[in-house]
């Protein structure tokens, strides 16, 4: 459960002793001041130094959209009073890198729940201390939308050259090419990708603000989600070349998606000895070799079947009529860990996705 703002200050003034030298002498709620307001006026202390006035900010959540608009108010409120001695502040649970770096960059001071800050008072006080983990994970929901099912909504955007003109036309978009996702999933993903400052909607559309970003954070997102989820490898003996295999599956019904270097050598972009191949049901896979003679080895195969349920690895399949293969953004996700070799292999799919493909 999210703290309230009041609450946001008292637990701030309970353990303002993890602040030191930062002291707070006086606290007055919800001030109105000349052409504005703050939610409160803090006079600070340096302990056995200068005291200083602090008009705060609280937020219950740090979004970057969130930030931005603090930012913003600020920068507004204090060019039109011109009082150099009142110094912006804004305190939050946790305050996130990128956050932080936008306050940097319009000069406003910022205290977290979690042990961080960073104030400014003129030339008279710095101090920064950062680097401590959230202790408040429940407000930073933006992270969990580039994992699973979720990121889906974020590959679709990646996919797409021009605006989605609509929710629905997001939605439909993901079903047609081999996801599973609800009207409602979509609409919580893009308001919390708004929020982060990813996409933008207005009457025209939604708008991908920074593909670039948004790539590393479905990145991000699939290194914590396969961390997490450790898939299980198959490893058979077969003769003869791998494509037979594809058109073997085809034929037997089993779900399949040749994936890794595998992908990479059929898109043009690699070359292995190896075949590698995601798979819904490795007990599919059996009861088909079965009928051809193929048998495991785990010490001379070469051929990998990995067993995933990744709703990820099934969405927007790609090839021709004899192999189905994973798409550009989940091959680059699969080289960017795949080291040494696969980030170069990454750097070539990443220029093709930024242009868009749909």
């Amino acid at each position: 459960m999210r703290l309230k703002e009041s609450e946001i200050i008292e637990r701030l003034k309970s353990d303002i002793d993890r602040y030191a030298p930062l002291t707070i002498k006086s606290i007055e709620w919800e001030v109105v001041l000349t052409e504005g307001r703050a939610d409160a006026l803090i006079e600070f202390c340096i302990a056995d130094g200068p005291c200083f006035k602090a008009m705060v900010e609280v937020k219950t959540v740090a979004t970057p959209k969130i930030i931005s608009q603090a930012a913003q108010q600020f920068t507004t409120y204090l060019s039109r009073i011109g009082d150099k001695t009142i110094v912006p502040v804004v305190i939050v649970p946790y305050m996130g890198t990128e956050q932080a770096k936008m306050l940097q960059r319009d000069g406003i001071s910022w205290i977290d729940l979690s042990g961080n800050m960073v104030i400014r008072v003129q030339n008279r006080v710095y101090i920064e201390r950062t680097g401590k983990k959230n202790c408040f994970p429940d407000t930073s929901p933006i992270k969990k939308i580039f994992e699973g099912t979720s990121s889906l909504v974020s590959r679709a955007l990646l996919l797409k050259k021009e605006p989605f003109r609509s929710l629905y036309e997001v939605t439909n978009f993901i079903i047609d090419r081999g996801g599973n996702i609800t009207l409602s999933t979509v609409s919580k993903v893009l308001k919390l990708l708004e929020e982060g400052l990813l996409i933008n909607k207005t009457e025209s559309g939604i708008f991908t603000i920074n593909r670039e970003k948004l790539l590393e954070s479905v990145l991000e997102g699939y290194i914590s989600y396969t961390k997490r989820n450790k898939n299980k490898t198959y490893t058979f003996a077969i003769n003869g070349r791998s494509f037979i295999i594809y058109n073997f599956f085809s034929e037997e019904k089993v779900d399949y998606a040749v994936c890794g270097f595998s992908a990479a050598q059929l898109k043009n972009l690699a070359t292995t000895n190896r075949t590698t191949v995601f798979i819904k049901s490795i007990n599919e896979a059996r009861k088909a070799f079965e009928r051809i003679n193929i048998k495991p080895d785990a010490e001379f195969g070469q051929l990998d079947l990995i067993e995933t349920r990744n709703p990820c690895v099934w969405f927007n399949l790609q090839g021709e009529s004899n192999y189905k293969i994973v798409d550009d953004i989940e091959l680059y996700l699969e080289m960017m860990i795949d080291t040494p070799r696969g980030p170069k292999v990454a750097d070539m799919l990443k220029e093709r996705i930024l242009k868009g493909q749909e």
